[in-house]
């Protein structure tokens, strides 16, 4: 048996299975040979520097004390703390700093600032709010004497794309932690996509043992032997994955192989390899009879490996799980933000359900280059997930004039229910 749900662009918010947009667009270009996309632990190691290539950040190690790399990384289920980095010196008593990611689900800069508490001491000053370049910063420090030795505890934290990223310190060495927190003030904030242009010469990849362990144990999906689906008039099925979708009429489908096709928008800080994303269908068609000549409609649908982008977060099994919800739409923004999936501009996450399948929503925006001018040509795109199976699948829509979006043609996927 097989059931089938349409609805109209206003009602988009209660049913995303209507998926329409405007715009004038070529086909996604996903070329072969390219890398994963981030995690949080993604980072670069010389002798002098850390880089974090998910964040955008670079911290200068210490340079007395003779700091060795220590992995407190745990191999766990959890989907919302991240170990990032840590070094640990014998110099003088014992000296420990360490770097961590924990996912946010309420307020950005009060779980910032409930970060650098410190929940055993009694009395302890309020957090410092500071400024590390140019980035809201809350800062806390605690000492405390025992046995005639002083232990010296310092965190920071900051709010930064849908973390808390802290910074913390534990010594008792009062000059070594005087470096570390110098070199933690001055921390600097890059861009992500210019990664390349921080690393240092010597810098080397480094991931801490549970990145890598969630990274090889999770069961990566063979997409490249996935049943591809196929078309039968302007309707795509793909009986493995079990439903169906009707593209708009007069689409106008690109059958040629995906590293053919010409890309739609300029690069982005992620590239996706073959084994992780992959076509499933592509199509655009415009609307030259109601609106100018230059109107174009795409729409693509793929399927992906989650396991390659977040690896360390499942899918929500119910609309119920709220936070769930919330780590799983913050965790697409901040992987496939500024590429050429979503926009660097991205509205609020909606999130509707149809039958026993969970959407999720995020409408943003971009900019491309018009061909033969200097100017370029906002776009608006439209990213809508679901999970089928193992498997996500994504639609991509694009357009160029976000008034159009209620006047376009109707269109409707459909399910198996035996899935």
């Amino acid at each position: 048996m097989r059931t089938r749900v349409c609805c109209y662009m206003h009602s988009i918010a209660v049913l995303i299975v209507f998926f329409c947009f405007t715009g004038s667009i070529c086909c996604i270009d996903l070329l072969p040979n390219q890398q994963k996309a981030p995690i949080p632990e993604s980072s670069y190691i010389s002798s002098h520097q850390y880089t974090n290539s998910f964040f955008g950040f670079t911290i200068a190690l210490p340079k007395n004390g003779r700091f060795e790399i220590k992995d407190f990384s745990e191999k766990n289920d959890s989907r919302i703390h991240h170990f990032l980095f840590s070094q640990t010196s014998h110099n003088e008593g014992y000296t420990e700093w360490s770097i961590t990611a924990t996912q946010i689900l309420k307020t950005p800069d009060r779980e910032a600032r409930e970060a650098v508490i410190f929940r055993e001491e009694e009395q302890q000053e309020a957090p410092e709010e500071l400024s590390i370049d140019r980035r809201l910063f809350w800062k806390n420090e605690v000492q405390e004497t025992i046995a005639s030795h002083t232990l010296y505890r310092v965190h920071y934290a900051t709010a930064i794309g849908g973390f808390v990223l802290q910074f913390s310190i534990y010594s008792h060495n009062r000059k070594l932690k005087g470096e570390l927190r110098q070199n933690i003030e001055k921390v600097k904030f890059f861009d992500p996509a210019d990664v390349t242009q921080e690393i240092a010469a010597d810098g080397q990849p480094y991931l801490p043992n549970a990145a890598r362990w969630w990274l090889t144990s999770p069961p990566h999906l063979n997409l490249i032997a996935l049943d591809g689906g196929g078309l039968t008039g302007n309707t795509y099925t793909n009986p493995h994955l079990g439903f169906s979708y009707l593209f708009p009429l007069g689409s106008r489908f690109d059958l040629s192989p995906p590293r053919e096709r010409t890309p739609s928008l300029e690069g982005g800080p992620q590239n996706f390899s073959e084994a992780c994303i992959r076509v499933l269908a592509s199509a655009n068609y415009n609307q030259r009879a109601i609106f100018n000549e230059t109107s174009m409609n795409s729409i693509t649908i793929l399927a992906a490996d989650p396991t390659c982008f977040v690896p360390d977060q499942k899918f929500p099994e119910s609309m119920k799980d709220q936070q769930e919800l919330q780590a799983l739409g913050g965790a697409l923004i901040r992987v496939f933000s500024g590429g050429p999936f979503i926009g660097r501009k991205a509205d609020p996450i909606r999130v509707a359900q149809v039958g026993k399948h969970i959407f999720l929503e995020i409408p943003s925006s971009t900019s491309a280059p018009n061909r033969g001018t200097t100017l370029r040509r906002k776009i608006y795109q439209q990213f809508v997930l679901t999970q089928i199976q193992q498997y996500w699948v994504i639609w991509i829509l694009e357009g160029s004039t976000e008034s159009e979006f209620d006047e376009l043609l109707r269109s409707s996927i459909s399910f198996n229910t035996s899935r």
